[in-house]
């Protein structure tokens, strides 16, 4: 009998955000499979240990992908095969990744392609970073009949509520064009971790941040419906 795989989000940083259900499934579960950098198990596997620090005495599968997308499809091919050698041994396996497997996840071209090959696959909701980055600043993000436009390093300006996941290498280019228009911009780094940094206002945001920055840009009364 094939094993099941489990993707896991771990949200966006701080351990207390897992669900009950993935602190459960985790403890349960035998394998581990996570992205990892030189062999060693990332950031989500180090988030997941402090929630449930049961998975480190549990086997892990490390799984590299480049950051270049030159080769990510090999990448996901050789992910995925190693995923299956597992599960063709019965073993059921906890895919873990930062926020939520549905969101920017390299997770779903590997469940892609693991499900085409007749394996069962269950995606375990994690939260969000821009979740967890509103709830940071306090900021509704929708509010009545308000629209919320989630992009990745690309700025838009057709919602009431833009939000720009991946934003580190175009800050200058983001606050430029707010300054264009009558928004109210905010970001938050490394929401979650132990180095966060919350920024609010055009000011105050800097031209340069750390990969996992989140830029929010919203109408001015946004915040004042609250």
């Amino acid at each position: 009998m094939k094993g099941r795989l489990f993707a896991i989000g771990v949200g966006p940083g701080d351990p207390e955000l897992l669900t009950l259900k993935a602190v459960n499934i985790l403890k349960e579960i035998d394998i581990i499979a996570c992205p990892s950098k030189e062999n060693r198990p990332g950031i989500a596997y180090d988030i997941a240990a402090k929630a449930v620090p049961e998975i480190l005495e549990k086997q892990v599968i490390a799984l590299e992908f480049p950051m270049t997308e030159k080769d990510t499809a090999d990448a996901h091919k050789k992910a995925a095969k190693k995923l299956m050698q597992v599960l063709d041994k019965g073993n059921d396996t906890a895919f873990l990744t930062l926020g939520d497997p549905s969101i920017y996840s390299t997770f779903s071209y590997i469940s892609d392609l693991i499900r085409q090959s007749g394996y069962e696959v269950t995606v375990i909701s994690g939260i969000s970073s821009f979740s967890a980055a509103a709830a940071k600043l306090l900021l509704p993000l929708a509010l009545g009949d308000g629209s919320v436009m989630i992009t990745s390093k690309e700025y838009a300006d057709n919602a009431k509520t833009l939000v720009i996941m991946k934003a580190a290498g175009m800050l200058k280019e983001i606050k430029d064009k707010v300054k264009k228009t009558d928004k109210d911009i905010y970001m938050v780094e490394n929401c979650g971790m132990e180095d966060e940094r919350i920024y609010k206002g055009i000011d105050s945001i800097p031209d340069e941040a750390g990969y996992f920055s989140i830029v929010i840009v919203t109408d001015k009364n946004t915040k004042d419906k609250q």
